[in-house]
């Protein structure tokens, strides 16, 4: 199943159950999110309104444990939080480590993935999955949704498993990249990794050849919320209006943060002896979700602005 309707869906389809407005209301105040811990999901429960998180291994304040990979644990939570919709950023995002371990990650990602679908498919509910713009090949980016998929690590594999799965269940999929914002405890997103070395006075080396869109953690927040609402199903781009390279990313978070710039060394990729191959080119398009839903991205400017504006706040 794809497209960007209102579908009926699995056993509300089959009981002939309506999935129109009144359902959704339900879902818009109350919605869980799988993985609350992580980058993502610390923005959908920070921006959106009404949200129960959970998490696995890393505790927050306010989350509730939950081995997702435990069907029966699964549906419990989605009865005793009667959410109508499923945010799924819950993942093994580490590329390298998949790499390595490919038989770990297919099955770390993977089997909590279904054990969502299908448990969101018995209730009802709306479930928004996330992928990554490692599913193309990064020769010849940006890339629009439609173009065909083609990846060079086994963690683009991965998520292209992972679309073609949660479209089958009449799901959605947010494609992002590099994505960066505040973060709980120890910071895993890139700008945040390089802002804390750059304040220890530690040369950092960042690749220049690696180009695509940074995407600020509440944008991609406030377009799944849009996306949720609308239940629109299908695979939908999410990303920042500027298409640069991770030096000059690197280079922007140094001035926005008031660092030294002179530690930043640009090298290429290959220099870097990194396990997994990377998309070089890349970047995504998103004038889909701009022209369903009249979304307007943070530049990486202003998002980077706006990151320092919060870390200053809880100094």
């Amino acid at each position: 199943m794809g497209g960007d309707g209102h579908l009926p869906r699995g056993a509300a389809a089959e009981r002939g159950v309506a999935v129109g407005p009144a359902r959704l209301a339900r879902g818009l105040t109350r919605a869980l999110v799988v993985g609350a811990s992580g980058q993502i999901g610390g923005a959908l429960c920070r921006v959106l309104p009404d949200t129960v998180g959970t998490y696995r291994s890393r505790p927050g304040s306010g989350l509730r444990q939950l081995d997702a990979s435990d069907a029966e644990a699964f549906r419990r939570t989605l009865d005793d939080t009667g959410a109508a919709i499923v945010f799924f950023p819950a993942a093994q995002p580490n590329v390298d480590w998949c790499e390595a371990h490919p038989a770990e990650a297919e099955s770390g990602n993977l089997g909590p993935l279904r054990v969502a679908l299908a448990a969101a498919i018995e209730r009802d509910a709306f479930l928004v999955a996330y992928s990554s713009d490692y599913v193309f090949d990064g020769a010849h980016g940006p890339y629009v949704e439609t173009d065909p998929v083609s990846p060079i690590s086994v963690y683009g594999r991965i998520k292209v498993r992972l679309e073609e799965e949660t479209l089958a269940a009449g799901a959605a999929v947010v494609r992002t990249t590099v994505v960066f914002g505040s973060e709980r405890g120890e910071p895993r997103n890139f700008v945040l990794r390089l802002v804390q070395s750059l304040a220890r006075n530690e040369t950092v080396r960042v690749p220049t050849d690696q180009v695509g869109t940074p995407t600020y953690s509440d944008d991609v927040a406030r377009a799944s919320g849009m996306i949720a609402d609308a239940r629109a199903t299908g695979i939908w781009h999410v990303a920042g209006p500027d298409r640069i390279s991770r030096l000059e990313l690197a280079r922007h978070a140094a001035r926005a943060f008031g660092l030294s710039e002179m530690l930043i060394q640009g090298v290429p990729t290959s220099a870097l002896g990194q396990l997994a191959r990377r998309p070089l080119e890349s970047g995504l398009v998103i004038d889909k979700l701009r022209e369903r839903f009249g979304i307007t991205m943070h530049s990486v400017g202003a998002a980077l602005a706006d990151l320092r504006a919060i870390i200053d706040r809880h100094e």
